[in-house]
């Protein structure tokens, strides 16, 4: 009976060493709680190997146990070979995103992913061939989750030191033992002849020769490409940065003749000059260090020189070639402290040494370094589908976009205490437009934190009315529909509590849009159409969050939102956003999607006809 649990155990920690689930064990547990991932995993892993036990014992009463064992001999081959695999790369675009807790995501994600995997398979054959089912689905299950939590551990303690492909090796060669010693007990013993036998090796290992060769090539060609990338991140590091030196130099007007060497600016130059020849920059000069530092650099271009080249080390995390990097690194903090941090372990722990010198830099370089991530990872959806209410992370604190419906404000507390996100963490709200489910919880927010609002100047008279407005009409038959079965359920006169706070407002203008683009990283845009007043963001030339310039699912068709207020200035807005460079729409209500779609549906704009409401 523990034999059982222990071989099922054993097969699946084995099988699912460095698979997909486990990388997924360590992408959940970088978003919640270590405890709650183990949990879900083990959910998960029942629900999926509970089928497959049950299907398992099943086939036993009806097939031969021989048979089965030999099957089951046969599958172990058949996932050895899976084992070896190449596994196609996964498409970010479609990752499946869960509203749910994190328990029932991870279990639901688990679930899922493992349906007709080959860790469902290996249950079912262990428990056709098996006396306790029961310790079968023990065995597997906790065999899921001691995988997960040793996927953790490598995430978070040992990054990239186990290789995978060994890991991928030794399971497959499990696999396979178990796989041809089944087939040899249970085979007809007519059919272990070498005139059975050899052929059937010798093609089991041509295709293993084959596989492994494949898997060999694929990881050399990732670890080429890997090391062009690299190289090719650190040359444009090295062009930009010369760049940003030759700003940075006070030039001969204040040094009268270049120091050289003995001036920190001048000794960057020395080393990414070496650097970019392929020299040891530390054969330029026998000098510890510049004695000229102290001259009235710009300390902001310092700075970002400086940021620009903790992030380079950062992401290349290649010590061998982060020599000269780490060098210029400490010339630059030579002019922005005084004197240079030598040890480097990791981002924290290298903000927490600067912090001992200079707490306010540290924060500087924190939120600087939190704006050189990529957009999607400073982006939240504090809301749902249904309403999006998105968080962007700025370089201190937070911009949301819009609030929901009055009635979402607990949930909305909620998601950001998952994320250790205080209210007052938010420093700007910025408003799309006047409609109830935009402003509905604004006064609230309003009255427990300190943010500023930004809108168009229209939406502040709009807000305090206090209700949308009926100008223009529906744009289809099925949304006309949808909003006579909001009238039915009360929502037909979309009133919201009126908001007056011109203390706290900063209106976008032509003499304070730059001004606010700036502190927002993003460009505003202006979007009429479905209200005069709708405004968008675009961020990085990637993200265009458009309000309810556009959206996506029931009841819009082809991507048109179901109010219109004007209809001529709504085409020119659509085929404004179809001029921008951006890549992906980002609309108030629904999921995501490709910029291509707007361009595709721009020709059914000249179908749309308006159907206004009779209380409008």
């Amino acid at each position: 009976m523990i034999q059982e649990m222990i071989r099922a155990f054993l097969l699946i920690f084995v099988a699912e060493m460095g698979d997909k689930t486990q990388i997924l064990a360590m992408a959940f547990a970088t978003r919640f709680p270590v405890g709650k991932v183990l949990l879900g995993i083990g959910l998960g892993a029942f629900l999926n190997h509970g089928l497959a036990v049950l299907l398992g014992s099943y086939l036993s009463q009806l097939v031969p146990i021989n048979t089965i064992q030999m099957i089951a001999g046969a599958a172990f081959v058949g996932f050895a070979l899976w084992t070896l695999k190449p596994e196609p790369e996964e498409d970010e675009e479609k990752e499946t995103r869960f509203q749910f807790g994190p328990t029932a995501t991870v279990a639901l994600a688990f679930f899922i992913g493992e349906l007709g995997d080959k860790t469902q398979l290996t249950a079912i054959t262990l428990a056709a061939d098996a006396g306790y089912p029961l310790m079968i689905l023990a065995g597997t299950v906790s065999g899921m989750i001691a995988t997960g939590a040793l996927g953790i551990i490598i995430g978070k303690k040992l990054g990239d030191k186990i290789p995978e492909l060994g890991i991928k090796f030794l399971a497959a060669s499990i696999f396979m033992f178990f796989g041809l010693q089944k087939l040899y007990q249970t085979v007809p013993a007519q059919y272990l002849s070498p005139a059975y036998a050899a052929p059937f090796l010798c093609i089991l290992a041509a295709i293993v020769a084959w596989m492994v060769f494949l898997l060999v090539r694929r990881r050399r060609d990732g670890l080429r490409s890997d090391f062009a990338a690299k190289a090719k991140m650190l040359h444009d590091y090295y062009l930009h940065l010369k760049d940003d030196l030759d700003q940075i130099c006070l030039g001969s007007e204040y040094c009268c003749s270049c120091e050289g060497d003995q001036c920190a600016v001048g000794m960057s130059k020395a080393i990414l000059q070496a650097a970019l020849a392929e020299q040891d920059s530390r054969e330029e000069s026998r000098n510890d260090g510049p004695t000229h530092w102290d001259k009235p650099f710009t300390k902001e271009a310092v700075l970002d020189s400086l940021v620009d080249t903790l992030w380079l080390i950062s992401t290349i995390r290649d010590e061998d070639r982060l020599t000269s990097a780490h060098r210029i690194r400490n010339q630059l903090e030579t002019i922005l402290l005084g004197r240079a941090i030598e040890e480097f372990g990791d981002l924290a722990s290298y903000i927490e040494s600067v912090k001992e010198r200079d707490a306010g830099l540290a924060r500087k370089i924190g939120g600087m370094l939190r704006m050189r991530k990529p957009f999607e990872e400073r982006l939240l959806n504090v809301g749902n589908r249904i309403s999006n209410i998105y968080l962007v992370e700025l370089q201190e604190g937070y911009l949301l976009i819009d609030t929901g419906y009055p009635e979402q404000f607990e949930r909305f507390e909620k998601a950001l205490r998952k994320k250790n996100i205080a209210l007052d963490d938010i420093k700007y709200i910025f408003i799309t437009h006047a409609h109830d489910d935009h402003v509905g919880f604004l006064n609230r927010l309003l009255e427990r934190t300190h943010a500023k609002v930004i809108l168009h100047p229209e939406t502040i008279g709009r807000m305090e009315a206090g209700q949308n407005a009926f100008r223009g009409g529906c744009s289809s038959r099925l949304a006309w529909f949808f909003c006579q079965l909001m009238n039915l359920f009360g929502k037909g006169d979309h009133r919201f509590e009126p908001v007056e706070a011109s203390d706290r407002y900063i209106p976008v203008t032509g003499n304070t849009q730059q001004e606010i683009e700036k502190m927002l990283s993003a460009r505003i845009v202006f979007l009429p159409g479905h209200t005069a007043d709708s405004i968008g963001l675009l961020f990085d030339s990637k993200a265009l969050f458009c309000g309810d310039a556009a959206m996506n699912g029931f009841p819009s068709r082809n991507h048109v939102i179901i109010w219109i207020e004007d209809l001529d200035a709504y085409k020119a807005s659509w085929e404004k956003m179809t001029e921008m460079n951006f890549q992906k729409v980002y609309p108030s209500h629904g999921k995501p999607f490709a910029k291509e779609e707007l361009v595709r549906h721009t020709e059914r704009l000249e179908k749309i006809r308006l159907y206004p409401l009779r209380h409008a």
